[in-house]
């Protein structure tokens, strides 16, 4: 499994615009092919500053989707509703429990 964290900081003004477009996104459509999950958390000692988490089954899917418009509309939103802190990915090893 492939993690995809960004985190960034939305403008005060822009944070009610930029939450409604994160719904809209989540419940709008269904989750990508081989996304396996899509969180949002806010720091809690940085209001308006935010971990978008993806998980995604393998990295060339994470790569597929990284190169289709609906990722590049959403780093270009929050261009524009704040400021991009860091991307980054993070590979995942699953242990299995010894029983």
């Amino acid at each position: 499994m492939v993690e995809l964290e960004i985190l960034f900081k939305i403008y005060p003004k822009k944070r009610a615009e930029f939450l409604l477009a994160f719904d809209m996104m989540k419940t709008g459509e269904s989750l990508e092919k081989n996304r396996i999950d899509l969180e949002l958390f806010e720091l809690v000692r940085e209001s308006n500053t935010f971990l978008w988490r993806e998980l995604w089954d393998n990295a060339e899917s994470l790569s597929h989707y990284c190169n289709e418009n609906k990722y590049r509309a959403l780093m270009g939103a929050i261009d524009i509703l704040g400021n991009q802190i860091h991307i980054r990915t993070l590979s995942i090893m699953e242990e299995t429990a010894n029983e």
